[in-house]
């Protein structure tokens, strides 16, 4: 709770709830606060924190980590990928304006030229 700003509320009921003894209600009011898969996940393992193992919770933990770093990685490929196609048709529409332009006026030139030879 001390490392979160914007979560802080929902850690702060969260712990409440769960102290007063309302464990399913702290969880599930975690879950509702956070409108989040993740959220909803995190929830989800901390309600079993009671039930297993310590080993056990630190190996879900661990997937729980690695799956938020997977989806960052996911959401900050796909932005770098949008911004290439974005550029990429930016830098394919310039070229073609190029080419249509140059051949536009080479064959008004040429056009010019054999009007030029007929009167």
């Amino acid at each position: 709770m001390e490392n979160s700003a914007a979560l802080r509320p929902a850690y702060e009921k969260l712990i409440a709830l769960y102290r007063s003894g309302r464990d399913e209600e702290a969880f599930k009011a975690f879950a509702a606060e956070t409108e989040s898969r993740a959220g909803k996940n995190f929830a989800s393992i901390l309600s079993k924190l009671d039930k297993i193992n310590p080993a056990e919770t630190v190996k879900q933990m661990e997937v729980f980590q690695s799956m938020m770093a997977e989806e960052r990685t996911t959401a900050a490929i796909k932005t770098a990928q949008r911004n290439s196609v974005i550029i990429t048709a930016l830098a394919s529409a310039s070229i073609f304006a190029l080419l249509i332009n140059f051949a536009v006026v080479v064959v008004f030139m040429d056009t010019l030229g054999m009007l030029e030879h007929l009167f």
